[in-house]
């Protein structure tokens, strides 16, 4: 026997509870297709399991894709976001290709721009490739920033044809002039419906990403420290048979919409 398979846990699943303050949204089911460690960690199980579908290198591309998206989902909607952000360079100002230089840029002017205004501004940025296959700018969220802070875009102003087109329907979009004047272009838009948001931002994470972000050793995500995340509160066996919304090779899923009733239900599930 391999050293330390005994320490590995199979047809496991767990309950996790997403939501902010203002309430619990969703009941999230995930069973694991492949063994769990004791401790509660998932494992690739590199060293004894390969995919039917390719290489160990693969297999990990995938897993690692697959964490990726549930937790920036689960980020996403277990934080009070205020904004949806768009945030660029201006080739000026910073090199558009170094993206480790422009989130520690980023990330340290939050932190004075938080201590200059007495603001606990927090984030959720993923970074995505212009089309040039080189520059990035990042989308994500933040929370805490005064809407006093930002001045809202008008027919006028000068912005890029896809967010004039926006301000002519009569969107409201938000400049934030203190980061455009340090780094370059910004929008921001309220978020109106936390849930739709969060399944939409995953979108930027794809198999292209993680490995662009690879060869530059640095992160898929980047986000504050402190941030909330979802509630797990029941792991073990479970007896449902629960219709997946989201499968592959090493786990599947089902989200709700959140209710005493539901909840109650599924934990008697579990034995």
């Amino acid at each position: 026997m391999q050293k330390g398979l005994s320490d590995w846990l199979y047809d496991q699943s767990h309950i996790k509870i997403l939501g902010t303050d203002d309430g619990r949204k969703l009941i999230k089911i995930t069973t694991f297709k492949t063994p769990i460690h004791q401790s509660g960690l998932e494992n690739d199980f590199e060293n004894h399991y390969k995919s039917e579908r390719g290489t160990a290198n693969e297999h990990k591309l995938d897993v690692n894709l697959s964490r990726t998206k549930a937790t920036i989902f689960e980020l996403a909607m277990c934080n009070p976001w205020d904004w949806f952000f768009t945030a660029t360079l201006n080739p000026a100002k910073y090199d558009r290709c170094n993206l480790e230089l422009f989130h520690k840029a980023l990330t340290q002017w939050i932190r004075d721009y938080n201590k200059k205004y007495g603001l606990h501004i927090k984030y959720l940025l993923i970074p995505e490739l212009h089309s040039d296959g080189k520059s990035w700018h990042m989308h994500g969220f933040l929370f805490d920033l005064p809407v006093e802070h930002l001045h809202q875009f008008k027919i006028g102003d000068r912005m890029g044809k896809a967010l004039a087109e926006k301000v002519k329907r009569g969107d409201v979009v938000y400049n934030w002039f203190a980061y455009s004047e340090k780094f370059g272009f910004c929008d921001l838009e309220r978020i109106k419906d936390n849930i739709a948001v969060s399944k939409y931002v995953t979108k930027y994470v794809t198999k292209d990403l993680e490995k662009s972000v690879k060869e530059l050793n640095a992160h898929q995500y980047y986000h504050s420290r402190g941030l909330c995340k979802a509630q797990i509160i029941k792991k073990g066996t479970m007896s449902a048979n629960i219709v997946p919304d989201f499968e592959n090779e090493y786990i599947k899923t089902a989200t709700f919409e959140y209710s005493d009733e539901l909840l109650a239900r599924l934990l008697e599930k579990f034995y």
